[in-house]
């Protein structure tokens, strides 16, 4: 993951897997994969803390549910672990998907005036598109053109621990991410804020997302299949919007 990076476009598969899993996968793959070098000295994790937005329809979670083949989110990033500098900035981004496919177009914004970005219709968000480059503007122009057209607002945030980890080859492009005690909440849409009150996933889980360009190195494969772990369609989006009560569970 590259801060500087604007555009994205890779496959992502998910597992939802016990923590003595875990533990047993990062033994295995220790050996071809090492920490992303943004976790930072001493650790073996960051925060990821991320506002979701939706239509007053909830658009974004009923193609989610009803499995349509072409997907979009908006939602800003947030990681407060990381560097001094780095924890004023937020990721504005769109993400797309279109089965495992996943591609996310981004800018980078000021942590404290990111919300007022989103909306075009602020001083902060006039501001701030004068500053960038012709490239960023056409993202940030999409971002607004889908802010308005369905009205989104933000619906909720989701929080988590993650601990990453690249290949020691393949230019650190294969990725595996194991995501624990994420939460959700409903209210409060600062990211300086911490955690959620409720669990997306029981805290005994861990979400493992592997993500690659173009193909699953071999050893991974071999690693993935000798620990028996099962692909699982999972939304912390989603799923934390049944969590935290936002859509009703019939």
């Amino acid at each position: 993951m590259s801060l500087k990076q604007k555009y994205f476009n890779r496959f992502e598969i998910k597992y939802k897997i016990s923590i003595p899993e875990r533990d047993n996968i990062i033994n295995h793959i220790s050996p071809f994969m090492k920490l992303d070098p943004h976790v930072a000295e001493g650790y073996n994790n960051y925060e990821v803390r991320s506002i979701y937005y939706d239509s007053p329809l909830k658009r974004a979670y009923h193609e989610k549910i009803h499995g349509d083949k072409v997907r979009v989110k908006l939602r800003i990033r947030f990681y407060p672990s990381f560097s001094n500098d780095e924890n004023k900035l937020v990721f504005i981004e769109l993400k797309r998907k279109m089965n495992e496919n996943v591609s996310k177009s981004r800018v980078i914004a000021p942590l404290e005036d990111a919300a007022a970005i989103v909306d075009s219709n602020t001083s902060e968000a006039q501001t701030f598109y004068n500053t960038l480059s012709k490239e960023d503007q056409l993202i940030l122009e999409n971002i607004w053109y889908l802010y308005k057209r369905y009205a989104l607002r933000p619906v909720c945030v989701v929080s988590y621990f993650r601990r990453p980890y690249v290949s020691r080859t393949e230019g650190g492009r294969f990725r595996i991410t194991f995501d624990t005690n994420v939460k959700v909440r409903n209210y409060n849409f600062d990211l300086k804020e911490g955690y959620g009150n409720k669990y997306v996933v029981p805290p005994q889980i861990c979400v493992m997302e592997v993500k690659f360009t173009s193909f699953i190195p071999e050893w991974a494969v071999r690693i993935v299949q000798r620990n028996n772990v099962i692909q699982e369609k999972m939304s912390k989006f989603a799923s934390g919007l049944r969590k935290a009560r936002i859509i009703s569970i019939r």
